[in-house]
């Protein structure tokens, strides 16, 4: 361990369950941009909160029992700001609990946002074509041959071109999104919302997408405390995560929604079952995608991809995404966001 953690590119953190700082490299100084080595987590959230009230965030209840490993993405807001993506693991002695590393991962370094733009600019182009060229088709045959088919065999025409028009909004959609967040870096306009009536009314909409009778809401919030967000940038975040969720998970079984806050977040967690989740696809969720990887296996799948799109989402208005493992191939989705201030 400390000869990774002294020549490891990444930010190394450990932790143990008393809360004592045991391991913490130079490359993690750098990137937190510590001007002391703090001994304990109290000490570190000390030395951050106040400029990275996102990374206090994620920092915060390390030294709390978690056997299971979650991940996420964060921005640190100096200047230039770096985007992170962090991976929390569980330390066993045995079959016991002994700590938690945190590594974090700079997406900066060694070209690799903008070799992962080239593969995903690769992709995207060969798959607009796809639906496009099915589109085509399936119309084509419907004109050439009208008057002649049956009622079924239209309508089977219009299903597939009907689904291919979906999937090639989708794609636009996340094309002109990932175009646009990437080109533009600064954070939206937020205001203060009553978050209970915001996601009340998000739910109503809803109806129109999908099955939201599979969405189980529950209000943990005493009263209706107010977030800052910037509330069409929450709307398009929260039918990315609810659309992954309901994918992951077994068309029988429940998604559960519900809210909490802690001092200064407030968070929007989804519950769903990822049967066909592993580790290795959690590990890359809030990332573009493998640089250059078009094979098959490295191709994202669509709902998967929109991740990407919520996590910059949530950067964009000082918020962050993370996933924690609930075993059983169980999963948590936590859209962390400041709340408003009441002074």
């Amino acid at each position: 361990m400390p000869a990774w953690s002294a020549n490891s590119d990444e930010g190394i953190l450990v932790i143990n369950l008393a809360g004592t700082i045991c391991e913490l490299n130079p490359r993690l100084q750098e990137l937190l941009k510590l001007q002391t080595v703090p001994q304990t987590v109290s000490a570190l959230l000390r030395q951050v909160e106040g400029a990275n009230p996102e990374l206090a965030g994620v920092l915060a209840g390390l030294d709390a029992e978690a056997y299971h490993a979650q991940w996420g993405n964060l921005c640190i807001q100096h200047y230039p700001p770096r985007r992170l993506i962090w991976q929390r693991v569980p330390l066993l002695d045995g079959d016991q609990l002994a700590g938690t590393l945190v590594i974090f991962r700079d997406t900066a370094g060694q070209g690799q946002p903008e070799l992962a733009k080239q593969s995903f600019l690769s992709m995207i182009s060969h798959d607009l074509r796809t639906p496009l060229s099915a589109i085509l088709g399936f119309a084509e045959l419907l004109y050439n041959n009208r008057g002649k088919l049956e009622d079924d065999e239209q309508a089977e025409f219009l299903e597939h071109i009907i689904q291919n028009a979906n999937d090639l909004s989708r794609y636009t959609q996340i094309a002109l999104d990932i175009m646009y967040l990437e080109a533009n870096a600064q954070n939206f306009e937020s205001e203060a919302i009553f978050l209970n009536r915001f996601v009340k009314h998000w739910l109503s909409d809803a109806l129109h997408r999908f099955p939201v009778e599979r969405i189980e809401f529950h209000n943990g919030i005493e009263g209706d405390p107010m977030a800052q967000v910037a509330p069409s940038a929450l709307h398009r975040i929260l039918y990315i995560l609810a659309e992954f969720a309901l994918a992951e998970s077994p068309a029988d079984e429940p998604v559960g929604l519900r809210l909490s806050f802690d001092q200064s977040q407030a968070h929007i967690v989804l519950q769903h079952q990822a049967p066909r989740l592993g580790a290795d696809d959690a590990k890359t969720l809030f990332q573009l995608m493998n640089p250059r990887d078009l094979s098959e296996a490295g191709r994202p799948i669509l709902h998967r991809m929109q991740l990407y799109v919520a996590s910059l989402l949530a950067e964009r208005q000082q918020g962050y995404l993370a996933l924690r493992d609930q075993g059983e191939r169980r999963y948590e989705l936590d859209l962390a966001m400041p709340l408003a201030s009441t002074s």
